[in-house]
C-alpha cells in the first residue's frame, strides 16, 4: 500500500500573532518537531503565509507553496490530495502539532484497513484528534471541502477506524500561552 503524508503548514497564525512554526520547543523549529512525525513517509509540506521565512529549514524536502492559503486549510488538503492523486491513502498532519511522534503516525497506517474504513482517526478519551489518515476511496469527498473546513464534517459522514493514542493529538500551538504550556509538557514515554 502506498500512503503519503501531507504537513499543512500555510496559516496565517492569527491568533499567534505571527509565524508560530519558526518558534522553538527545546530549541527544535516546531515544523521540523512536526514534520518527524512523518518521517517514514514519502512526504510534502504545503506552506503560504511565511514560505520565505519557512523555505530555508526546508531545503531538503519537497515543499509546494499554496498562493491561496487565505482561502482557508481546504485550499492546502487539496494541493496534498493532488500530489498523492495515485496513492491509497494520505496522512494529514498539521505543522502546529509538534508533539505528534512517528509511532503515533505509525499506529494510525497499521489500523488503516481499505475494507473497514475510509479514514483513520487517533482519539484520546475519547475525543478525536490529528493527524488524519484519509483513504483515497474518499479523495473526491475531500476535494469538496471548501474554505477553512477541515476533515471534521467529512470524517461524520464515512467509515472510520480509530485508534486510541497519547494526549499529544489533541495538543496544539495557538497562542503564546499554549507554547509556553507545551515546552512544559511532558509525554508518555
Amino acid at each position: 500500500m502506498r500512503i503519503g503524508g501531507v504537513l499543512l503548514a500555510a496559516g496565517e497564525g492569527k491568533r499567534f500573532g505571527g509565524n508560530k512554526l519558526l518558534e522553538k520547543v527545546n530549541g527544535v523549529p516546531i515544523i521540523l518537531m512536526s514534520l518527524n512525525a512523518l518521517e517514514s513517509l514519502e512526504r510534502v509540506i504545503i506552506v503560504g503565509a511565511y514560505a520565505s521565512e519557512l523555505l530555508p529549514l526546508l531545503k531538503e524536502e519537497v515543499v509546494i507553496y499554496n498562493p491561496r492559503w487565505r482561502e482557508g486549510i481546504s485550499t492546502s488538503v487539496k494541493l496534498g490530495l493532488r500530489y498523492f492523486s495515485d496513492y491509497d491513502a494520505v496522512v494529514f498532519h498539521l505543522a502546529d502539532m509538534p508533539l505528534v511522534k512517528h509511532e503515533t503516525v505509525k499506529a494510525i497506517i497499521d489500523a488503516f484497513d481499505p475494507g473497514e474504513c475510509d479514514a483513520v482517526v487517533p482519539k484520546h478519551n475519547g475525543i478525536r484528534g490529528n493527524p488524519v489518515l484519509i483513504s483515497k476511496a474518499i479523495f473526491k469527498r475531500a476535494e469538496e471541502l471548501k474554505g477553512d473546513e477541515g476533515f471534521r464534517r467529512l470524517l461524520n459522514e464515512v467509515r472510520l477506524c480509530h485508534i486510541e493514542a497519547g494526549e499529544e493529538v489533541l495538543i496544539d500551538i495557538d497562542t503564546k500561552s499554549d507554547l509556553k504550556r507545551i515546552s512544559s509538557f511532558r509525554l508518555r514515554p
